[in-house]
């Protein structure tokens, strides 16, 4: 009696204690308490990381893809689903249960018997079993459909794993990406702050002197309160870029996955190597990025094993609607010593089907059909978006480059006025205030010019993870050439329609024309060359604004109108040339002409109108020498507010779409 008092309270405590609840307050914030501490240990870097050492991109990257917290958490998605992977494995197995139980009663299990000949009972002294008595069972069952079905489910769970790994391989490549931004605009923010430093210097020695030259009456007091403004100025500056400079490196130290409490010092490469090394946008064709993108894409690859995946799925739909078979085996044991024998081997097989359930199964077996159609949809879907994507890519990459460009040109032109401006006062021209001015716009000239160099940096690599490619090996020898089966069999080509002169790059040129529909057979391979035109179809319909020429066959010109630029239509030139415009303003058979043209545009509203900004072309037409001038680089709404200021100047012009023949 006092044992089973004892195993009762055990299982009552047992119970209580497997209950939840809610912990106090107190107890609540120890362990809050406790848990921050092992949250700020595990933030800790690794000691094998040498922090004492300038922090390169390269040890931001590999720290980032150690330590960073979401593939932490990508890397227990994996395990999991190879534990899962496992499980469904091991569930192939037959089943093999084990049974034993004693058993002790009041009373023998006594019965009377049935007399059939003088139909009654009749009392029985006998039994068949004892009071107490042990009995032990082992089982071997295969049920054959869930085997099919365990079989099925572990290859799904392969594939899910799989998916996951492709799923972290992504995440990877734009964690790198975001790490290399934060990267160099923390390296960029510091650079600046260096300069401005620099600049601080002299704008407070030019303050000394002013107020110098004040306190002796030289200089007004004026001249004193415009320098001060200007320091105060510089001082916003710097307090900007420090600020700029600390949410750099705290998104840095987050996507490594380290304590922002850390210090280290960033390694600053020289700029001049990295930006040579970048390829130039017309070095980049958008065939082979599309087609590389295809290939090597990890979340295309996800997509293609979750429509296998799917469709594992319909698989078992399709076995759930066979009856299920059974086929045991079993040895038992008996201690009763009534029997004639205490042991015994059973063995059968056994089917079962559920008739009910069979409309269920088969509905069930549609829905698969149709997530597999949706999971195809999906891929398709995922498919253009890669497209477009790499289309918008290598357009941000082109216009960072251009901008890049025209802000290097404006600080030279900057600091040459710098130079300049410091010649003038040395002769006594100039004042030091409005030297000062200058140092000023050079200084901001400078600080813009080394923004668009990390823009266009990070639009490098940006194309580069849009493509596939992780940053740390984005070098551009991808880029080189034509990959996979597709090298050798579909060389790329380009095309030119004989109706409209639309110039079309691929192995075969198209069905239809995009911009005239003519056939595919009025195209002819082209061998890149510029088309020569007569002198005179320049001058036509010079100043409508909306007509262009283009070439009928091989009979001269014809005007039509301006057709539509679709974006998906792929052109051979240049990566910006597939969306950037460009506006003829003239003809001229002199050089001096074009030169005129553009001094008569250099106060236009639109572009800054110097050479920079515009190319003067020279071909021979009708054994004539001509120059032309062309403004390149514009939107098509740039391109048309220009041609509306050239309309109101009274001058001709010709819009010039990146499809146009003309190009």
């Amino acid at each position: 009696m006092e044992l089973k008092r004892w195993v009762a309270m055990f299982c009552v405590a047992l119970l209580l204690n497997g209950c939840a609840a809610m912990p106090p307050q107190n107890e609540m914030e120890a362990r809050r308490e406790t848990q921050a501490k092992e949250d700020l240990k595990t933030l800790e870097p690794p000691a094998s990381i040498n922090f004492e050492k300038p922090l390169t991109l390269e040890d931001a990257i590999k720290i980032g893809l150690c330590n960073n917290l979401e593939l932490r958490v990508a890397d227990f998605n994996r395990e999991v689903a190879n534990k899962e992977t496992l499980v469904q494995k091991l569930r192939m197995l037959p089943g093999l249960n084990a049974e034993a139980g004693y058993e002790r009663r009041d009373r023998l299990r006594k019965s009377d018997v049935y007399n059939w000949k003088e139909e009654k009972d009749v009392k029985d002294f006998t039994v068949s079993e004892l009071k107490d008595g042990a009995k032990a069972n082992l089982s071997l069952t295969w049920n054959i459909l869930d085997t099919a079905l365990a079989y099925v489910r572990s290859g799904q769970a392969k594939m899910q794993e799989a998916a996951l790994e492709k799923r972290r391989h992504r995440m990877a490549q734009f964690v790198a990406l975001d790490i290399t931004e934060a990267y160099w605009q923390a390296a960029a923010v510091e650079d600046a702050l260096d300069y401005v430093h620099a600049v601080d210097k002299k704008m407070k020695a030019v303050k000394a002197n002013i107020d110098e030259a004040v306190k002796l009456r030289a200089l007004d007091v004026m001249d004193a309160a415009e320098a001060e403004m200007r320091l105060k100025e510089l001082e916003l500056t710097i307090r900007r870029l420090q600020a700029d400079l600390s949410k750099a490196r705290l998104k840095l130290s987050q996507l490594m996955g380290i304590n922002q409490n850390v210090q280290y010092t960033l390694y600053r490469p020289p700029i001049k190597p990295v930006v040579a090394a970048l390829p130039h946008p017309k070095e980049l064709d958008i065939d082979r990025l599309e087609e590389y993108a295809l290939t090597h894409r990890p979340d295309l690859f996800e997509t293609d094993i979750n429509v296998m995946i799917q469709k594992q799925d319909a698989k078992s739909a399709f076995l759930k609607l066979f009856p299920g078979v059974n086929l045991f085996a079993r040895t038992s044991y008996d201690s009763n010593r009534l029997l004639l024998s205490s042991t015994w081997n059973t063995v059968g097989a056994g089917i079962g089907w559920n008739l009910l359930d069979l409309p269920a199964r088969i509905a069930d077996l549609k829905r698969s059909g149709k997530t597999v159609d949706m999971a195809e949809a999906q891929r398709l879907m995922l498919t253009v978006g890669v497209i477009t994507q790499v289309h918008i890519a290598l357009l941000d990459y082109a216009i960072k480059v251009d901008r890049f460009r025209l802000l290097e040109d404006t600080y030279t032109l900057s600091a040459d006025l710098l130079d300049m401006s410091k010649e003038k006062m040395a002769v006594g021209k100039l004042k030091q205030l409005d030297v000062t001015q200058r140092q000023l716009e050079e200084m901001a000239s400078k600080l813009r010019r080394d923004e668009s160099v990390v823009d266009m940096i990070v639009a490098h690599k940006r194309l580069c993870v849009t493509v596939g490619i992780d940053p740390l090996d984005c070098d551009g020898s991808f880029m080189g050439g034509r990959s996979g089966a597709m090298a050798d069999t579909t060389p790329l080509k380009r095309w030119k329609c004989t109706e409209c002169g639309y110039i079309h790059t691929g192995p075969t040129p198209p069905e239809v024309c995009p911009i005239c529909g003519a056939d595919r057979g009025k195209f002819v391979e082209y061998s890149g060359a510029d088309d020569v035109e007569s002198l005179s179809n320049w001058g036509k319909n010079a100043g409508s604004g909306e007509p262009v020429i283009r070439p009928s066959g091989n009979t001269g010109g014809t005007v039509s109108p301006l057709p539509p630029s679709p974006a998906s239509d792929r052109f051979a030139s240049g990566a910006s040339d597939q969306f950037l415009w460009k506006v003829q303003v003239g003809a001229f058979a002199h050089e001096g002409g074009a030169a005129k043209r553009i001094a008569q545009l250099k106060d236009g509203d639109l572009r800054l109108g110097d050479a920079r900004d515009a190319d003067i072309e020279t071909a021979t037409v009708n054994g004539k020498t001509v120059n032309r001038v062309r403004f390149k680089g514009l939107t098509q709404t740039d391109a048309r507010n220009m041609a509306n200021e050239l309309k109101r100047r009274g001058m001709e012009y010709w819009l010039l779409p990146p499809h146009s023949a003309h190009w």
